[in-house]
């Protein structure tokens, strides 16, 4: 049977021959080498298009549409040039099969496309049995083609994954083609024709497949450092880096198509103390909590937008072609759902807010690093302002009144144990701030910290109220710390006889040296006591040293530590900052001490006296 197709003029019977070994040899390696460049290329173009972040909808769609016509489309074209009489049809009937099969081997096609490859197979296979359908060989070969079709979609991930699975499914395929195709030339050498084409195909799909699996593990691996490198493990968004190489285009683009460009700086109210008390895996999850809202608010409003997490707390999104006016209702949502939110970890459920600053591209902008700055700023207004907040262009939005600042708060009281005492007296009790929480009526870790000086000595007046205990620490934050206001506010409350017996002021976050000196010097002189908390974890020897000489004490938080330290480790720990106390005559408080077997080893081996933690008593509200 004859036909002409593009010219071309072909007569429908196979026109096969044995070969020669060196012609075999070399239309195996002709075969092998087209099939092997057809597979690297397939699979590069498929790994854009299905598998590779930030591609374009209409690139992806452009892809998959390229990755049918080489299949189908060139699959057939060898298959048509295999009926031209010669000594290359084996060959190219062999490749055009092999172009047709290893298409369906893909996972991520939907299944219009799986029924275009299926027909585009299919096609071909009823073009070999062109004038035999209505013979048993036909039905034969059908039968064994559709169960061939379906162990491929139903296994195709782990024959992929399988050089020998992969050589056994495709030379099965190959043995049922070339075996039960209708009569052709040279019906005497059939036999030998169809054992030289199934060894070349073989072959061919062998050294085809052992390609395509060490490129799909390198994809794969590529994929996988790419999101290492562009997304942050943990919530998602994408990272610092890939901000700094967006953001440019970005900026750039916005000033050549004279576009508006706009971006927020987010940052998470508070966040280390909220990992201080609650520990890091509950900051995890939190962060996690944060992002996961952030991305459902902003998916209202489409896709241009873009949020990166940039620091350990702070986020950054961009909005191509969209003015602050245009992004403030944005802002405003994402700022209201976190705040109303509660983000659960384990028995906690904690209340948190964000501040935010948000800047738009201005023609004076030379770079974005002009652009991103004045962000920053106003990141930085919101958190002067006392936090959740709203800063656009300098002028802070929704900022708390003093009716919601000056909230139901308290002081809970935790005792720091003498334990050289026979009943373990209490030697001071170490004040931390609660916020009760009316939607749940619960006390709760507050997500703001800053409270005025003068908000804290009446909590302190009622501390001192309660209890019988006349010592008394405080915890301040380091923009309190570094605020001679709260210095001598603080001292002259301990200098008017209604303060304590003795005030210690316990912070954290340590300042630069120049500052210690100065705000330790006022402190002292109004007899107030001054200790660093959290040594050894969140500040270590080489942030301190130089800060010793101007401190009464250290505070060695156990807690802190549990997780990475076994118990030698620990107590090593313990012992290197309890003889750096003595060195400097400082007094030394071991914090997180959970059971007796601590207390005897820190009193009866090391000597340590004052002790705090969850076997004394845990945080409590006084008794008013």
């Amino acid at each position: 049977m004859s036909h002409t197709i593009l010219g071309i003029h072909l007569n429908m019977v196979l026109h096969l021959t044995v070969l020669s070994l060196p012609m075999l040899l070399a239309q195996l390696i002709i075969a092998t080498f087209f099939a092997s460049g057809f597979v690297s290329y397939y699979q590069k173009l498929y790994v854009y298009s299905f598998r590779t972040a930030d591609v374009q909808r209409w690139r992806q769609i452009g892809g998959r549409m390229l990755l049918m016509v080489m299949s189908i489309g060139t699959g057939m074209i060898f298959h048509l040039m295999g009926y031209v009489k010669g000594p290359d049809s084996m060959m190219f009937h062999n490749v055009g099969l092999f172009l047709l099969i290893f298409p369906l081997l893909d996972t991520g096609i939907n299944k219009s496309e799986v029924a275009l490859r299926i027909i585009g197979m299919l096609s071909v296979w009823l073009m070999h049995y062109m004038g035999t359908y209505e013979t048993t060989r036909f039905w034969i070969a059908v039968a064994f083609l559709v169960v061939g079709v379906v162990v491929m979609r139903r296994f195709r991930s782990r024959i992929r994954e399988s050089f020998v699975e992969s050589v056994i499914l495709f030379t099965a395929l190959a043995v049922v083609f070339w075996s039960f195709l209708p009569p052709f030339s040279a019906p005497g050498d059939r036999a030998m024709i169809a054992i030289q084409a199934i060894f070349m195909f073989g072959c061919m799909a062998g050294i085809s497949a052992l390609l395509w699996i060490r490129q799909h593990h390198e994809s794969v691996k590529n994929i996988k450092m790419q999101q290492l490198a562009n997304y942050d493990q943990l919530t998602n968004a994408k990272t610092y880096s890939l901000y700094q190489h967006d953001i440019t285009e970005m900026f750039d683009e916005a000033r050549e198509n004279g576009e508006p460009l706009t971006l927020i700086g987010l940052d998470i109210d508070h966040f280390k103390q909220i990992n201080d008390h609650y520990g890091h895996l509950a900051g995890n999850a939190i962060l996690i909590g944060v992002a996961t809202s952030l991305s459902e608010v902003l998916g209202k409003y489409g896709d241009a937008h873009r949020i990166y997490r940039t620091g350990g707390e702070e986020f950054n999104i961009t909005f191509p072609n969209q003015t602050p006016e245009e992004v403030l209702p944005v802002a405003k949502e994402c700022w209201e759902t976190i705040r109303k939110q509660h983000f659960s970890y384990g028995d906690y459920d904690v209340a948190i807010t964000i501040s935010i600053g948000m800047t738009a591209m201005r023609d004076t902008d030379r770079t974005i690093e002009d652009t991103y700055k004045r962000a920053d700023d106003n990141l930085y207004l919101s958190k002067r302002a006392g936090r959740d907040t709203i800063t656009v262009e300098g002028e802070t939005l929704h900022q708390r009144s003093n009716h919601d600042l000056l909230a139901t708060y308290a002081f809970f009281t935790q005792g720091i144990t003498d334990v050289s005492t026979p009943e373990y007296d209490r030697y001071r009790n170490e004040l931390l701030l609660r916020m009760f929480d009316h939607e749940h009526d619960r006390w709760i870790l507050p997500a703001l910290f800053d409270i005025s000086v003068d908000t804290q000595i009446d909590l302190m007046k009622k501390a001192l109220a309660s209890s019988h205990i006349n010592k008394l620490s405080i915890n301040l934050t380091q923009g309190q710390f570094e605020d001679e206001a709260v210095a001598k506010s603080l001292t002259n409350f301990q200098a008017s006889g209604e303060g304590p017996a003795e005030l210690t002021v316990e912070i954290t976050d340590v300042p630069d040296i120049v500052t210690m000196r100065r705000i330790t010097a006022i402190y002292r002189l109004g007899g107030i006591r001054v200790e660093i908390d959290d040594v050894g974890s969140d500040n270590s020897f080489e942030v301190v040293r130089g800060l010793l000489p101007y401190v009464n004490g250290v505070k060695f938080a156990m807690q802190n530590l549990r997780k990475g330290n076994d118990a030698d480790q620990m107590q090593e720990r313990v012992r290197f900052w309890l003889n750096i106390a003595k060195e400097n005559n400082l007094m030394f408080i071991l914090e997180g001490v959970e059971n007796a077997d601590e207390v005897a080893w820190a009193h009866d081996e090391l000597g340590i006296n004052l002790l705090q933690g969850y076997y004394f008593n845990k945080p409590e509200l006084p008794v008013l």
